[in-house]
């Protein structure tokens, strides 16, 4: 038992690159593929995301429906971890299993944070129509792609639990950081045109593993339940208005 809980351990630090360790910066990052026009992203101070688009020909107020559509992470699973997984003995299909479970936990924040908008904006539907819009989200990462720990600090126990720190920074601008990164486009459900595009990379204010349940994903939820709120915020702010970023993230700069 404890061997298999060593290899997840290890797994976890090298391939998802440790949870807890802030004060590094992210290198820009790399389009994932998931937007087929991000040079259209633009970096906007006055909102919350790192880059956003949206395309002048609509008025935000000409659109009364939403149509969430199943979250890719097509992204996600190209990544070279799982051949970090595979040397660790982890089952590849239990952590799949787990990256869409967090798929269909965005797509759920994204629903929720719609429904439960105080200003009623927008009706989740379950079919497009002219006045909807389409919501298309991408996971495009749960841990870093490009960076591995050389060296670990150390792990301290605690029953059901592993708290992870003292990661050693070796040059690499992610190294040590849980990074959650998400792609977003809206679309025109009359017509299919692109209508907004926004895109965003967070590190987890606090790395915790529960090996029990291998939640090594469950930090990420705060995050998503943000960006879930503050697209709905941003889809309805007034001219001028400033969308704040929240806080109790560690930003990391594209």
């Amino acid at each position: 038992m404890k061997k298999l809980l060593h290899a997840i351990v290890m797994f976890l630090l090298v391939g998802a690159g440790a949870l807890l360790c802030t004060g590094c910066k992210a290198k820009e990052a790399d389009a994932s593929g998931f937007l087929s026009q991000p040079d259209l992203l633009k970096q906007d101070g006055t909102t919350p995301f790192q880059k956003t688009y949206w395309n002048r020909k609509y008025a935000k107020t000409q659109f009364t429906e939403v149509y969430v559509a199943p979250v890719n992470t097509d992204y996600i699973m190209s990544q070279n971890m799982w051949e970090k997984a595979s040397a660790a003995s982890i089952n590849r299909d239990q952590v799949k299993k787990d990256v869409q479970m967090m798929a269909d936990y965005t797509r759920q924040a994204f629903i929720k944070a719609i429904q439960e908008d105080p200003k009623r904006r927008y009706k989740v539907v379950d079919k497009v129509g002219p006045q909807t819009l389409i919501l298309e989200l991408a996971l495009t990462q749960l841990v870093p792609s490009k960076a591995a720990l050389q060296a670990i600090g150390y792990v301290t126990w605690v029953p059901a639990v592993v708290r992870v720190s003292g990661a050693v920074s070796t040059g690499s601008q992610d190294t040590g950081k849980g990074v959650v990164a998400i792609e977003g486009r809206a679309r025109d459900g009359a017509t299919g045109e692109l209508v907004a595009m926004f895109a965003d990379r967070e590190a987890p204010r606090e790395g915790i593993v529960d090996l029990k349940a291998l939640n090594w994903w469950a930090p990420a939820k705060e995050i998503i339940d943000t960006w879930a709120k503050q697209l709905v915020h941003l889809a309805q702010r007034r001219p001028g208005e400033v969308v704040e970023d929240s806080p109790t993230f560690e930003l990391l700069i594209w």
